[in-house]
């Protein structure tokens, strides 16, 4: 082994990220409405070009997973075999998430709670244990949200190094990093290596043991007795992105990274011990997929984009006002702690909406599609025909649970200043409207 021989027996962590969004509603009145803009059903197509393979081959036996739920009840439907092997390597290989895949920082406390907890509910229902570790949609955090997971019972979070300020002013890739929070509590970063990362993402894959080799068996020399080589990306490129992919990534954690002393564990086996870690702290509103601060890719206009982003402001807007009011209405029929009863009806409401058949459960329903409709994926995108009318099908599917709750003045009212809203929305592609995109979908 050579020059290998000094790291024989050293532990990393390869971790996928798994996630499709919500591409059709729950509610029986709109349940076959596409939102796609060719009418295809992408979760279906990504199945069969990467999850099915990566399955085939062994992978979530051997890497670590975060899977959103939201991707889970699609797969529920589509390959339930392949559901059932995730469940079954959750308990060893999987983190926990919000269920959907909206930006935390901007939701407020009590939604926060909701979505947190729906997914440690899931979560624990599959295996039986409560998740250590979290992965925040678009890693995007700020300290309200790391004092939601500090309470929630979790131990970590996972992260882009540049998101985290070391004291001594040194990178933080690879370096689980204890962020202190208000109150006395504290929660563990952990800041996955930027350049591993970013070179599964995008280089080509055709030699593991190249990979390994140059890439993997350089960034873990010089690591420190208190650090641990972790690569996360997207399980997409794997199949999806990259044709045959799978094969590539199953080579090198079986093979390659063995070869050169690294050894793939999950990373719920890792021991971290405290007394050994380094303080630091985060910085605020950031996320993995854009650098420019303060989460403005949702919600503004940013350099990640060439095109004419402006509708971005007034959309969220929209989406957030639809969001808040329900929640104002939930306040006053069940008081402050309706998160709660959200969270606990989360899994119900999207995965068997036959049962939210009362009117306080339909209150219940609206609340979760009012969530759902602010998925991330809306607005990431430059143009709002790529995921938009996913956030638009389930503001609408809001509408029709606040309706069945019996609420009419209530309800109509929040129909009236949605309708208002998303007609301000102005989609500078097709010089149409949210609101005409909307009409449009539901005839």
């Amino acid at each position: 082994m050579g020059e290998y021989d000094s790291v024989m027996g050293k532990e990393v962590v390869v971790g996928l990220h798994y996630y499709q969004p919500p591409r059709f509603a729950a509610h029986p009145l709109i349940e076959g409405i596409s939102t796609d803009p060719e009418g295809k059903d992408w979760t279906r197509i990504i199945t069969k070009e990467c999850y099915r393979p990566l399955a085939e081959v062994g992978v979530m036996e051997k890497a670590s997973f975060d899977v959103f739920q939201s991707l889970l009840l699609q797969l529920e439907k589509i390959d339930p075999p392949l559901a059932s092997l995730f469940y079954k390597a959750a308990k060893e290989n999987g983190i926990g998430e919000p269920f959907i895949h909206p930006i935390l920082p901007d939701l407020s406390n009590p939604d926060k709670d909701i979505v947190i907890r729906a997914g440690v509910n899931r979560f624990q229902e599959i295996t039986g244990t409560h998740p250590r570790f979290f992965w925040p949609p678009e890693t995007a955090i700020d300290t309200p949200t790391l004092v939601r997971l500090a309470e929630a019972g979790y131990e970590g979070f996972i992260c882009a190094p540049q998101q985290v300020y070391q004291a001594d002013g040194s990178p933080s890739d690879s370096t689980p990093t204890i962020i202190d929070l208000p109150g006395g509590r504290n929660i563990i970063a952990l800041p996955f290596d930027q350049a591993i990362s970013s070179r599964l993402a995008f280089d080509p894959k055709i030699n593991a043991d190249h990979f390994a080799n140059d890439i993997f068996f350089p960034r873990n020399r010089g690591l420190k007795e208190n650090q641990i080589l972790l690569a996360w990306t997207d399980a997409e490129t794997f199949g999806h992105h990259w044709k045959h992919a799978d094969k590539f990534l199953d080579y090198l954690l079986d093979t390659s990274l063995p070869h050169v002393g690294l050894y793939p564990i999950p990373i719920n086996q890792l021991k971290l011990d405290k007394r050994r870690l380094p303080h630091g702290k985060i910085i605020e509103r950031t996320a993995w997929s854009c650098p420019h601060g303060d989460l403005v890719r949702w919600h503004g206009s940013c350099s990640c984009h060439r095109e004419d982003t402006s509708w971005k402001k007034p959309f969220y807007h929209a989406l957030g006002s639809l969001n808040n009011s329900v929640s104002e209405i939930l306040k006053d029929s069940y008081g402050e702690n309706y998160s709660d009863i959200v969270s606990q009806f989360f899994y119900i409401a999207n995965a068997h909406p036959e049962l939210m058949d009362t009117p306080e459960l339909a209150l219940v329903a609206a609340k979760v599609s009012s969530l759902t409709a602010r998925t991330s994926c809306a607005t990431f995108f430059s143009s709002p025909e790529v995921s938009g009318k996913i956030s638009l099908l389930y503001a609408y599917q809001t509408l029709l649970y606040l309706k069945q709750s019996g609420l009419e003045a209530a309800s109509a009212k929040i129909s009236t200043q949605l309708y208002k809203d998303l007609d301000q929305v102005h989609y500078p592609h097709s010089k149409g409207t949210a609101l005409a995109t909307l009409q449009h979908m539901v005839g």
